[in-house]
């Protein structure tokens, strides 16, 4: 090239075009670099006790996700990078430049078949910070936070055992529910070293999924099924489960497994685990997936604390169905005919809770919800709906007690496990 040709305005005009390409080619691919440094989870370091919720949220930011909030312990989620992630990031961004680095976000994952992001939670009690780190480092003291948050509590909401974390997660919905009418329950998995505690959940789960109107394929019925095709009851693998439920006219199934079924002396607390999971019995669809454990310090066997737990979990289930609202008032009630008039006589009435507060009595007749008179109504599933009230709003009930007209307005509290 001559001096001439170097020194030409098109030359230097080409030499510029090529270096604005490399520097925004570099500038893509150092997105990976910059956002791994953003998301490190060194940024947990700038956490300590005594914090608050908002000093915490000024330290590391929002949470990715809520994974429990009841009021008194809140668990978040972070989606965090490993400390020296950014220098995998950088490796990688002579190859990255060339496929346009961020813009196919995230490259370097699929390039080299590496997670980038690891769940780490921070869990508060009061909205002051308990522990921090990623769960199985912190799962004991995690437990720990759980039981200081319902013992601080106070004699009016501890109820007598510290409360269980729970999941609950799940396409199905409001609109969904009606297609599942009739589920059939399968024997869950037994723990380790405690025979017969699955079918003891598996128990628990059936008697609950009835309360919410769920029609459940008998147990003899299942049983039968199973023989007939060969196959063993428990641990049956979905393929075998699916096909049980189809011929059983199901149009899902539960399935799981106890975890954790024990019962320590050394420190005289029970101690279970479990987790089950709906499937739609056509397609093989995971409908609602759930899970929770925790440790409780009394005397009960550990049946009274998997209770507990999978109440909690069905919860869950209930409210995101439109089943059950998210407040409750605690009464047990039945639906009654009489002639033509349907009603809900009052059969239990739970202590401390609002209906009783609210002076409401045991065989009272509730014949309306909010002015929904429950004469008109065609199932229990129609009237539990026109029941349900959700948390922070008030019940207004209008019930017939000794033949005289009373009205009472119950304000909902909170459904523990949401």
């Amino acid at each position: 090239m001559s001096q001439a040709q170097a020194d030409s305005p098109l030359t230097w005009f080409r030499l510029g075009i090529v270096v604005i390409a490399f520097s925004l080619a570099g500038l893509l691919s150092s997105c990976g670099v910059a956002y791994t440094i953003i998301k490190s989870e060194s940024k947990l370091d700038r956490l300590a006790v005594p914090m608050t919720k908002a000093e915490v949220i000024e330290q590391v930011g929002q949470p990715d996700r809520v994974l429990r909030d009841d009021g008194h312990l809140l668990v978040w989620e972070y989606s965090l990078t490993a400390r020296k992630q950014w220098l995998y990031e950088l490796a990688l961004c002579p190859l990255s430049v060339w496929v346009g680095g961020c813009i196919f976000y995230p490259f370097t994952n699929i390039a080299a078949e590496h997670q980038r992001e690891y769940p780490h939670h921070i869990v508060l009690v009061n909205e002051e910070l308990c522990a921090w780190g990623a769960p199985a480092a912190i799962l004991q003291r995690r437990r720990a936070c759980a039981s200081l948050g319902t013992a601080t509590l106070g004699s009016g909401g501890m109820r007598g055992r510290p409360e269980p974390v729970v999941t609950g997660i799940g396409p199905i919905n409001r609109d969904t529910i009606d297609r599942y009418r009739t589920m059939a329950v399968m024997l869950f998995e037994d723990a380790p070293d405690a025979q017969g505690s699955g079918s003891r959940v598996a128990g628990i789960v059936t008697t609950l999924l009835l309360d919410l109107d769920i029609n459940i394929v008998e147990r003899a019925e299942l049983d039968e099924v199973f023989k007939e095709q060969v196959i063993q009851l428990q641990h049956a693998d979905d393929a075998d489960v699916l096909k049980v439920g189809r011929l059983v006219g199901a149009q899902a199934i539960v399935a799981g497994e106890v975890q954790q079924w024990e019962r320590s002396e050394s420190d005289q607390a029970n101690r279970v685990s479990l987790a089950f999971r709906m499937i739609d019995v056509e397609s093989g669809v995971v409908l609602f997936s759930g899970g929770g454990y925790g440790s409780d310090p009394t005397t009960d066997d550990p049946e009274g604390l998997a209770r507990v737990i999978a109440n909690r979990i069905l919860s869950r289930f209930g409210s995101q169905t439109g089943l059950l609202g998210s407040g409750r008032i605690g009464v047990n009630w039945e639906l009654q005919e009489l002639g033509d008039a349907r009603y809900y006589l009052v059969r239990e009435l739970r202590g401390g809770l609002p209906a009783e507060k609210a002076g409401l009595k045991v065989g009272d007749r509730v014949i309306a919800c909010n002015g929904a008179v429950l004469s008109r109504v065609s199932s229990e599933r129609e009237a539990k709906r026109l029941c349900q009230v959700e948390a922070g709003q008030t019940l207004k009930l209008d019930v017939r007690r000794a033949n005289q007209p009373i009205e009472v307005m119950i304000p909902a509290e909170k459904r523990p496990g949401l």
